[in-house]
């Protein structure tokens, strides 16, 4: 074991504060005269700054020292929450000090004639769902003051700044709920919400509390079920405290309904999105053409003869887009009688066999042993994606499990054919509904039936031509955002005028001290804890999933039954009190 002043030694070399090392008080002084005067340690204390004497503008501007203590657990009673901050706190990133900023538009006011309503999103990001919420703000801003609440970062927030009249943005949503909660009953008290649009089974986390706040929402599930772990939970949930759920296909609410069987005492509307406009992105128009230019050499390298017929597959390489069951339809179409009259291009971002050992290493492989290195190409994502549907002549969707992807409506929007499989995507029930089952949706992931129809699209111009006349024109009335908004606006102002019937509801039951609450042990006088339980029994009602007693004594299946309620939108229980407690079978009390 070295001794102690072999330790010294070596921590000087090492540059490392031997303060910190424990040494018996005995060997202290004899260490100290055996090391050189310039070698013992001198212990600096370190400078703390204390709020009387510090420099306050190192603060952020909005932040709240009640706040900061509140949801920093961490921090000890007697903590000075600035003294914290200046000293500690500042280089944690994760720490809350204030409420998120509400970033008004530098180029849209608020009109004072129009009324307010909520979008949320997810993400920012330059995806599906948040390009969909984008153009949902871009249109109903036209009539409403719209602010936008985002949970996620991301390319688009400028896009949403220009489009709103105010936007949040708060990643810790899901990290904090108490913190969320706060956040929404602020910005509830900032504005005055009609109704809001909940885009994306992704931003269920504030569907709760916007319903405590009496906020009306409609929520969009673009997503299956099945791609979640507790889909059950889940999507009870959304259905508890969603005012209104649109689905975009048949497809994804067969699919929550058999994995969560307490929906079905809901009515959802299938309604199909409309076609997003893609927002621009900041290149020039001289960088735009280079690219565009750059990518028609890819989709149609130069030197061949004759020009073949172009597959295209698009979105993020991974398992759920299918990139290997397309690549697996390419080989197959390869080793057929016209094979060298084909060329299959993926386009889309997260293939990196050479930085990952996940599915893009398990891709490259693929094509590698299935000799497909110059038959099929994958690309990057691009910019120039009028591009691609310029040159493309067929889109095939090889998703194993895909809602409603935007890639497939523009594609349709373009006069490009569409090829998908049964039961993997919403695509196949607009083209099943439009009586093009036989030549573009494939049995479930059956890639022989896909081949056969991409081979019969493709040698056949009079078959190609009359299947893309026919989708394209079925797609213009099926994909129609200016109706998809209308829809939504109308589900809105509907579920604005229930909530106001379950508000009232609420009061009445709060105000008659005759429910029972959950917590038998709280207190008399009425909490937010106990509000809040009220108004889950009132939503549980209102959308039939698990439904519960007011009180032991109280049956409001029995009194719907024998005695009914003023209208269809009133609770049985409230009701009931509103009536004077009328005498029945539903009161056991007597």
């Amino acid at each position: 074991m070295p001794n102690n002043n072999f330790l010294f030694k070596l921590l000087k070399f090492l540059s490392v504060k031997p303060a910190r090392v424990s040494v018996p008080d005995s060997n202290v002084e004899k260490v100290t005269e055996e090391l050189p005067a310039a070698a013992v340690p001198v212990l600096v204390p370190i400078p703390v700054v204390s709020s009387e004497s510090a420099d306050l503008s190192s603060l952020p501007k909005n932040f709240d020292a009640e706040l900061y203590l509140k949801y920093n657990a961490d921090l000890g009673p007697g903590t000075d929450p600035v003294d914290h901050y200046l000293n500690h706190g500042y280089r944690d990133t994760w720490r809350i000090f204030a409420y998120p900023e509400i970033q008004f538009s530098k180029t849209r006011s608020a009109n004072p004639e129009f009324e307010t309503i909520l979008i949320v999103s997810h993400a920012a990001s330059r995806s599906g769902a948040p390009i969909l919420a984008l153009n949902l703000v871009e249109v109903l801003a036209t009539r409403y003051n719209v602010v936008v609440l985002l949970l996620g970062d991301g390319a688009l927030v400028e896009a949403f700044q220009d489009a709103a009249i105010a936007i949040m943005l708060n990643t810790t949503f899901n990290y904090n709920m108490e913190y969320a909660d706060s956040t929404i009953q602020y910005l509830c008290k900032e504005f005055s919400f009609k109704f809001s649009l909940v885009n994306s089974v992704e931003s269920h986390v504030v569907l709760e509390l916007l319903a405590n706040n009496f906020v009306p929402t409609v929520s969009l599930i673009h997503e299956f079920a099945s791609a979640y772990a507790d889909s059950r939970k889940l999507f009870s949930n959304i259905g508890l405290w969603s005012s209104e759920l649109v689905f975009s296909a048949n497809l994804t609410w067969d699919n929550a309904i058999e994995l969560c069987p307490e929906l079905s005492s809901i009515t959802a509307h299938i309604i199909p999105q409309g076609q997003c406009v893609l927002p621009d992105l900041e290149l020039s128009r001289n960088q735009l053409n280079i690219e565009s230019e750059q990518l028609r050499k890819k989709l149609r390298p130069e030197g061949a003869v004759d020009k073949k017929f172009l597959v295209v597959g698009a979105g993020y390489s991974n398992y759920r887009k299918g990139v290997d069951l397309f690549i697996q339809c390419a080989a197959k179409v390869k080793q057929s009688p016209v094979g060298d009259n084909f060329q299959f291009v993926w386009i889309g971002g997260g293939y990196n066999p050479n930085s990952e050992d996940g599915y893009s290493v398990y891709i490259a492989d693929q094509i590698k042993r299935s000799g497909l290195h110059d038959y099929v190409v994958l690309l990057d994502e691009t910019a120039a994606i009028e591009t691609v549907y310029q040159e493309t002549d067929l889109l095939f969707v090889s998703s194993r499990l895909d809602p409603l992807p935007n890639v497939a409506i523009d594609a349709l929007s373009k006069q490009v054919p569409v090829i998908c499989f049964d039961k993997a995507t919403g695509i196949a029930d607009f083209l099943i509904a439009n009586d093009l089952r036989e030549f573009c949706v494939a049995d479930y992931l059956d890639v022989d039936d896909a081949c056969r129809k991409i081979i019969a699209l493709g040698t056949s111009e009079s078959l190609y031509k009359q299947v893309s006349c026919k989708s394209h024109e079925a797609a213009a009335s099926y994909f129609d955002m200016k109706k998809y908004v209308e829809k939504l606006e109308a589900l809105g102002c509907l579920s604005s005028q229930r909530i106001r019937q379950q508000a009232s509801d609420v009061k009445t039951i709060i105000e008659s001290d005759l429910y029972c609450f959950n917590n038998a042990n709280s207190e008399n006088s009425f909490s937010v804890a106990k509000t809040r339980d009220v108004v889950r029994y009132v939503r549980e009602w209102a959308c039939g999933i698990n439904t519960r007693k007011p009180r032991l004594d109280f049956d409001p299946a029995t009194y719907l039954d024998l005695h009914g309620t003023a209208n269809t939108e009133v609770d049985p229980f409230a009701d009931y009190l509103r009536s004077g407690r009328p005498q029945g079978a539903w009161d056991t009390s007597n």
